[in-house]
């Protein structure tokens, strides 16, 4: 169906004064610049990230006009492998929006749309229901300067088999929007759109179950009391540890960077040392120097592994490299930091991975880590403790193994020099902590179980039984996929350019 054809208003369809509707969709999908573009408006904000519920509101056509933003998903990712409490803020916007008269799914037509991104999205829709797609419309974005009333039908049928059976799933109602022309959009055949929806629902606005919406909002109320809690014992542990410490700060820190692929390591050194170096898969453990308030840093990036896989899998160059980590900053590193990413499901797979991969440095690296987070910026709760929070035990068990710390880092200028000096402190506090520095071990007794692991340990890694997905090519380009999203980041907040899935990373799988 051409997109517009039945946009007209039903003879049956009251004319509303109030239109509500929530927009949702994953993410870099350019959610905001619908809205905008719906209610008529500039945005400072275009091209950032939408962390949280957001609403926006204006009148437009003599109609008073309610719009709610909705967090994203990663476009590639199962609802499993999405953060749990990006499932609570999605339900949450029902909160912001109750009743809403139609949800916008809005899909960038410049980017391809596969089968995986559509069982990504039927997955993230049902979080609130099967009945939602009778209340959606697809909202199709594109950019076509030259072809400003480019033929709708021919953009979907070239969008691919996978797009037809969306909007098929929706009942046929798609509406195409160029992002960059909003003078030329004709929103009131949208607002007719949503019209013909209440129609069609005999006059009904989407209506969640009830005890879902109940559940999930006193889900979220457990979680936010007790990341309060988690937050406070943090910070009454830090100035509890920094009475007590008798030595002075060291006047120069080492730090070993461990993590999976693509969770952004050499993210995290450009931020730290304020450098510019390309962003690559790390094949061989790379040193950096540099200051942090007149302090030397000596940053080492590590080889990471690939998320779910198990050390068994990881190649031995890898290995070796992580192993040798330790004596490239004699006389040896002062810190850990695990660098891990906050909008993502961390699973008991991840869990056996990173603990497998970490002890290549030694059954007593945990007493040296620190957690970081990256990305802060594109993280969907308010604060870290919330993640954790809301992740459940698996993500838990790490932190309290790493001894409750744990950090979060943005990348944008203006929000992480604040957050680099803290994480200095954490550092430089946990090593004066501690009686020694991480040094090389022995791993040929960690090799077998029975060398050096006691029974409980045996009992806790005899529970990691869990097979990690094969290496597709599918598996290898969702966490590639979001990685590309992210390093665009600061353009893409420039401009509503779009972002090519084309990867040129190399694997050393």
């Amino acid at each position: 169906m051409e997109a517009g054809e039945d946009s007209d208003r039903h003879d049956n369809c009251p004319t509303l004064s109030e239109i509500k509707a929530i927009i949702i969709g994953s993410k870099a999908e350019y959610k905001r610049s619908a809205t905008n573009t719906i209610l008529g408006e500039e945005d400072c904000k275009m091209g950032e990230e939408i962390v949280k519920s957001e609403t926006k509101q204006g009148t437009v056509q003599n109609r008073s006009v309610s719009l709610v933003m909705t967090p994203g998903w990663w476009k590639s990712f199962t609802l499993a492998e999405s953060a749990k409490y990006l499932k609570m803020e999605i339900v949450h916007s029902l909160k912001l929006c109750p009743a809403p008269h139609a949800f916008l799914l809005v899909i960038n037509l410049h980017k391809s749309f596969t089968n995986m991104h559509l069982n990504s999205v039927v997955e993230h829709m049902e979080i609130l229901g099967e009945q939602i797609w009778n209340h959606t419309i697809v909202l199709l974005m594109y950019d076509n300067k030259e072809q400003r009333d480019a033929d709708s039908k021919q953009l979907i049928e070239r969008a691919g088999t996978e797009l037809d059976i969306l909007i098929q799933k929706c009942g046929n109602r798609v509406h195409v929007f160029n992002y960059t022309d909003s003078k030329g959009i004709n929103v009131q055949k949208l607002f007719h759109e949503i019209e013909n929806v209440l129609a069609k629902n005999e006059g009904q606005c989407f209506k969640i179950d009830s005890k879902l919406f109940e559940d999930m909002e006193e889900n979220r109320r457990t979680v936010q009391k007790r990341a309060e809690e988690r937050e406070v014992q943090v910070k009454t542990k830090m100035t509890t540890l920094k009475e007590h410490l008798t030595e002075n700060s060291f006047p120069e820190l080492r730090i070993v960077l461990m993590g999976g692929n693509v969770v952004g390591k050499t993210s995290v050194v450009n931020t730290i040392l304020k450098k510019e170096q390309m962003r690559s898969v790390t094949k061989k453990s790379v040193i950096s120097n540099g200051e942090v308030d007149q302090r030397k840093v000596i940053l080492i990036d590590t080889p990471g592994w690939w998320p779910y896989a198990s050390v068994m899998e990881t190649s031995e160059s890898v290995k070796q490299e992580i192993k040798s980590s330790v004596t490239m900053c004699p006389p040896g590193p002062h810190a850990v930091l695990l660098v891990l990413q906050p909008g993502i499901a961390f699973t008991e797979a991840q869990k056996r991975s990173v603990k497998e991969h970490m002890e290549l440095l030694g059954r007593n690296v945990w007493k040296y880590c620190i957690v970081l987070f990256t990305r802060g910026d594109w993280m969907v709760t308010n604060t870290i403790e919330e993640h954790i929070e809301s992740e459940g035990e698996a993500l838990q068990w790490l932190i309290n193994k790493c001894g409750n710390r744990y950090h979060v880092l943005n990348y944008m200028e203006q929000n992480n020099r604040k957050q680099v000096r803290e994480l200095m402190e954490k550092v430089d506090v946990m090593a004066r902590g501690n009686t020694e520095l991480l040094t090389p071990v022995d791993t040929a007794m960690e090799e077998t179980d029975s060398g050096w692991e006691s029974k409980s340990d045996q009992l806790e890694r005899g529970s990691f039984n869990l097979d990690p997905p094969e290496m597709h090519k599918d598996y290898v380009t969702k966490w590639l996929e979001n990685t590309e999203i992210v390093s665009n980041y600061r353009a893409l907040s420039e401009s509503p350019e779009d972002l090519s899935e084309d990867v040129t990373l190399n694997q050393d799988h």
